[in-house]
């Protein structure tokens, strides 16, 4: 049977997005960030499609992000949010993909427990517009990698993703757009991030 997708935040609803290239447009002002306990401090408003998939039979999620990114924090890539209570969107959550910082797209991943922990690393040589993400469970650990020539490379490792939770629950797993920045001389512009070749394996 295949996964029945949801969308959030405005995000488009396609059949299957495992089947084609789709498209989310972020508006201005969006973003997944927790800075601090307060409500104004947990932003869960950026438009992102996920499934659902019991812990037991989660094994990786993959896909590819292209990005036409100019503003500073203009973002988009995979998502994974665990079970539980809290914030505005979910307890805990993981993201990575390409995000545009000082004036240049990197390869960011952001870990959200109690707060929002952010890691940077360069884009791939030669691939500035496109890069492959895979987000694999590994026993309660779940790791990021980007996909440079068919090859996994570590970008984060997040121990405590798995801890605590049994077979029987349940993780969304998906892709998000977002942009905490408007456009300086166009604050109502969003920014449009491509996705394609989405795979989200189980057991």
């Amino acid at each position: 049977m295949a996964p029945t997708w949801s969308a959030a935040n405005g995000a488009p609803e396609p059949q299957d997005p495992t089947t084609t290239s789709f498209t989310i447009t972020a508006p201005p002002k969006t973003d997944l960030w927790r800075r601090d306990s307060s409500p104004e401090g947990d932003v869960f408003d950026a438009p992102y499609l996920t499934t659902s998939v019991p812990v037991s039979s989660f094994k990786s999620l993959k896909v590819t992000v292209t990005v036409p990114w100019k503003t500073q924090f203009d973002q988009g890539g995979l998502l994974i949010i665990f079970p539980g209570e809290g914030g505005k969107g979910s307890g805990r959550w993981v993201k990575g993909g390409i995000e545009f910082f000082e004036g240049k797209p990197a390869l960011g991943v952001v870990g959200t427990d109690r707060f929002s922990d952010w890691s940077l690393a360069p884009m791939p040589e030669g691939e500035q517009r496109t890069a492959t993400f895979e987000a694999v469970k590994d026993g309660t650990t779940l790791w990021v990698y980007v996909l440079v020539n068919g090859s996994r490379q570590a970008l984060r490792e997040i121990k405590w993703a798995f801890l605590g939770l049994g077979g029987e629950e349940v993780i969304r797993v998906g892709v998000y757009a977002a942009k905490p920045t408007p456009d300086e001389g166009d604050e109502k512009a969003g920014v449009e991030v491509t996705f394609g070749g989405l795979v989200v394996k189980t057991a």
